[in-house]
Order: C-alpha cells, then sequence, then structure tokens
C-alpha cells in the first residue's frame, strides 16, 4: 500500500514556519491527542508517568500502516496538506507534520499501529530526526499507540525549572 504521507513542497514549508512547540509533558499530550482525533478516534487513553518523562496515548483511530509509519516522524510530513491551497481548507487540528519529528530530537519515540481493515499491525522506533532505527510486526489492535520517553532526556536544561506536572 502506499504511503499517503508525502514531505511537504518547500513553498508551504515557508509558509507555515511558525511549527509546533514542544515544551512540557502537557503539549505532547496535546499534540497526540490531536493527533488520536484527527485519525476518527472515539477511544483515547492517556497514560502519565511524571517522574520519568514518559507519555503513552493510545488511540481507536484510523491506525497508520507500514509505509505511513515510515515517513510519520520525518519533518514537515503530513497527511493533511500537499499544497499552499490546501493552507486554506484546513479541517483538521494538526496540519504540519512537525510534532512527531519535534519528539524524535527531544525524546525516544516509538509507535504501534495497525489501519482499520489491516491484518497486521506495526512498532517503530525512531532515533535522531525522525529516521527509523527498527520495524517489527506486531499484534494490536487498529489504532494506534504512541509511546514517547525521556522527554528533554538529552537536553537536560529543559527540564530544569519546568514543574514535573507542567
Amino acid at each position: 500500500m502506499a504511503s499517503t504521507i508525502q514531505a511537504l513542497p518547500t513553498e508551504v514549508v515557508y509558509l507555515i514556519t511558525a511549527g509546533e512547540v514542544i515544551d512540557s509533558l502537557a503539549s505532547v499530550v496535546r499534540e497526540l491527542v490531536e493527533n488520536s482525533l484527527d485519525a476518527g478516534a472515539t477511544r483515547i487513553v492517556v497514560s502519565l508517568w511524571p517522574q520519568q518523562w514518559r507519555i503513552r496515548v493510545a488511540d481507536n483511530g484510523c491506525g497508520m500502516n507500514l509505509d505511513d509509519l515510515e515517513q510519520a516522524a520525518t519533518a514537515h510530513s503530513t497527511s493533511k496538506i500537499h499544497s499552499s491551497a490546501d493552507l486554506w481548507k484546513i479541517n483538521s487540528l494538526g496540519f504540519r507534520g512537525e510534532a512527531l519529528h519535534s519528539l524524535t530530537t527531544l525524546a525516544d519515540l516509538e509507535i504501534l499501529s495497525r489501519p482499520v481493515g489491516g491484518k497486521l499491525g506495526w512498532r517503530v522506533v525512531y532515533g535522531d530526526d525522525g529516521k527509523v532505527v527498527q520495524v517489527e510486526a506486531t499484534a494490536i489492535a487498529p489504532g494506534t499507540v504512541v509511546t514517547v520517553a525521556n522527554l528533554f532526556g538529552n537536553c537536560a536544561s529543559r527540564r530544569q525549572g519546568l514543574p514535573i506536572l507542567a
């Protein structure tokens, strides 16, 4: 199955340079819950381990196939818009293609997903800059589970001054 996620054209990247900001556990939860809602989820479970700077969001949304998972954390990659004209008819909470990529630079990111109607799910672990470092087939119900661990672990100064439950 071909991926529906693709890199944005340079002209569109320049038009949305505001970007996403990940500055707390709460902002990670917001971004991941918005992704779940955009995926049509009717059930979303948020789990937090604040002392470990770890978050997991699981949903029963449309899920992603392997092609989409391999692109999901790449900078400026989204399934929501494909040209500058699309910016004037956005009907989703997220569209910039930055949240997951930003997380790969700030934390350890793992996504498990199975598309509705798919027979197989996938577990993908991402490294720096959104590169896929591990892929394996997994048993999972349709939907997606995103786990963010060790948030701001590579930049301790970002953790300083932040309340753990911020």
